[in-house]
């Protein structure tokens, strides 16, 4: 009778540890794959963000290289995309650019408050907007 005892504790045992191991390995398991998806979330985020300044930049020099340029055109890049909205005002001063791209679910919107085109680029304010 001792010997069925001691071999239904041994099991109870075992089974016992096997399901605190199971639980631990699945815990970092999941901690693991959450970890994955914020780190592409980051990624994709910091590329749409380069991808609207990179946008911006491309509407800045074409603006300086001819005052007509209206802007409203999209730029496929990789696997994102930039939109240039139609540039607000005319001429030399004055000009409203907003440029806004995507990356898988993350979108940026840039807004550029531009005093002068030419000779220099005078940029009065560049800032991240919700919506334009």
């Amino acid at each position: 009778m001792i010997k069925l005892n001691q071999g239904f504790i041994a099991i109870s045992t075992v089974l016992v540890l096997s399901a605190i191991f199971l639980s631990i390995s699945l815990g970092m398991s999941l901690r693991a794959i959450a970890g994955t998806d914020v780190s592409i979330a980051l990624n994709e985020r910091e590329k749409a963000r380069l991808l609207a300044h990179g946008c911006l930049d491309y509407a800045r020099m074409e603006l300086q290289r001819t005052l007509d340029y209206g802007g409203n055109e999209g730029i496929l890049i990789g696997e994102g995309a930039c939109e240039i909205f139609n540039i607000e005002g005319s001429g030399n001063n004055n000009r409203i650019l907003m440029v806004e791209s995507t990356i898988g679910e993350h979108t940026v919107r840039i807004k550029d408050v531009i005093e002068q085109i030419s000779p220099n680029m005078i940029i009065l304010s560049s800032e991240r907007v919700v919506s334009f």
